[in-house]
């Protein structure tokens, strides 16, 4: 059985496919022996990072709900480099309504019994239904927000929708985390009454439109803080001993995966 990973965003435009793509490319990297899926169950593409063209999920659409998908057509139906495969979203998004709850479950049965390593992209979304269906799962599960006060505002809101669906994170993600806002992360965690250590700090990037340019993760060379920060909430999301991934350690320094 696979070890899954799920990410969810608070609200839109707060780095979910950055963080969970970039935390399955480390993933990838240490665990070289292993096969790790990188897939989107949200209702869109999501591929923004990825350069090179990439199969999605709409071209299994009547294979998976005929329940006919076998275990091998999977990995091909991937883009693979190294032992990191990747299935895009939603090509045609407006046909996002015809995708049940059950096909998304249906799908990481099917995955599960493939790849060693699965982490989840699941938007923002819950009245979709691939990301409900993911949501649902026996899963890590990693809620994605900012230091804005409108993404704090609608977790207040939609916090108690979450509580009622049995939706419960194991942790949360700040991300584009600046030190001097005027909302640190202790202010955050007591506003909305959240154990602090639960909290994982992602540092502010200048580098994001750059990456949305080059379609490429923010995973760079020189001991970034955006790389050095997701290498150690990678560590913590898998149990690993602090440091064990530190790219000194490793001889080399992260670099983008795909």
């Amino acid at each position: 059985m696979s070890d899954l990973y799920i990410f969810h965003g608070i609200d839109s435009k707060v780095g979910t496919t950055m963080i969970s793509q970039s935390v399955a490319e480390v993933m990838a990297g240490v665990f070289t022996e292993k096969k790790v899926l990188f897939i989107a169950l949200n209702g869109r593409e999501s591929t923004d990072f990825i350069r090179e063209d990439t199969e999605h999920i709409d071209t299994l659409k009547s294979r998976l709900e005929s329940r006919m998908l076998a275990e091998n057509e999977l990995a091909a139906h991937c883009r693979n480099v190294r032992n990191l495969f990747v299935l895009g979203g939603l090509c045609n998004e407006e046909e996002e309504r015809y995708y049940q709850p059950e096909l998304a479950a249906h799908l990481i049965d099917v995955a599960a019994n493939s790849f060693d390593i699965i982490v989840i992209d699941s938007g923002n979304r819950l009245d979709n239904g691939l990301a409900f269906g993911a949501l649902r799962l026996e899963a890590h599960k990693y809620f994605i927000m900012t230091q804005q006060e409108s993404v704090l505002a609608r977790w207040e809101k939609r916090k108690s929708v979450y509580e009622r669906l049995g939706v419960t994170p194991d942790g949360y993600i700040l991300n584009s985390y600046i030190d001097k806002d005027i909302y640190p992360l202790e202010y955050i965690a007591k506003r909305l009454a959240m154990d602090k250590n639960k909290f994982y700090k992602i540092a502010f990037s200048y580098g994001g439109r750059r990456a949305e340019i080059e379609r490429k993760t923010l995973m760079g060379g020189s001991g970034d803080a955006f790389s050095c920060d997701v290498v150690r909430l990678t560590e913590r999301v898998i149990g690993a001993e602090s440091g064990s991934m530190n790219p000194k350690k490793r001889k080399r320094h992260w670099k983008n995966f795909i």
